[in-house]
């Protein structure tokens, strides 16, 4: 019996690893809330009661803040000016750096780009946890998270230069559930 326990063991797939919250340790669903480690310049995967905790800026010192879950439809902001090579950017008012800075989603991941646009909307982001996310069709206020999110669609599903259809569907599934959820619902 124990030679066929081996052998079940290699046929069958792993156990899907249980995702934990990076803060304290405990089990987090698949839709969790992240935390921003403003020093690192990375998202903490967080349970319920630890994201609570750091959705105030002065919480931790500073150097940790809940990520923003405001997803909010904006006037299409005109990209075709900004010399952006692709269709899509984001930009994050970083508070360390005290500078907005502008990101391609790409299947290499964030990349950075020294890109400025003149958008108002620029202003009513919440410094580090929230971006302005720019397309050639419409433009987002959206949790910074969601970019990660976009960029990891992307990397995940695309094929040679122009990325196949498999790609450009998983984009468009993106931005179809933004519209899905496009509602202000910050929770302070």
């Amino acid at each position: 019996m124990q030679p066929l326990l081996k052998l079940r063991r290699l046929v069958e797939p792993p156990p899907p690893k249980q995702e934990k919250c990076e803060l304290c340790g405990a089990p987090v669903p698949a839709a969790h809330g992240h935390v921003v480690d403003l020093e690192k310049h990375r998202l903490l995967c967080a349970c319920r009661p630890c994201y609570l905790l750091f959705t105030h800026s002065g919480a931790a010192g500073g150097k940790l803040r809940s990520v923003a879950e405001r997803v909010l439809k904006v006037p299409n902001i005109d990209i075709s000016r900004a010399a952006i090579p692709v269709g899509m950017v984001f930009f994050i008012r970083d508070s360390t750096a005290d500078r907005v800075r502008a990101f391609y989603p790409s299947p290499a991941g964030a990349t950075e780009a020294e890109i400025s646009i003149d958008a108002p909307e620029l202003a009513l982001l919440e410094p580090d946890i929230e971006a302005l996310l720019v397309s050639k069709t419409a433009s987002w206020i959206v949790p910074v998270d969601a970019c990660y999110e976009l960029i990891g669609r992307i990397r995940r599903s695309w094929r040679g230069f122009q990325g196949g259809s498999a790609a450009w569907r998983e984009i468009e599934d993106f931005f179809a559930n933004l519209k899905e959820t496009n509602h202000d619902r910050f929770v302070v």
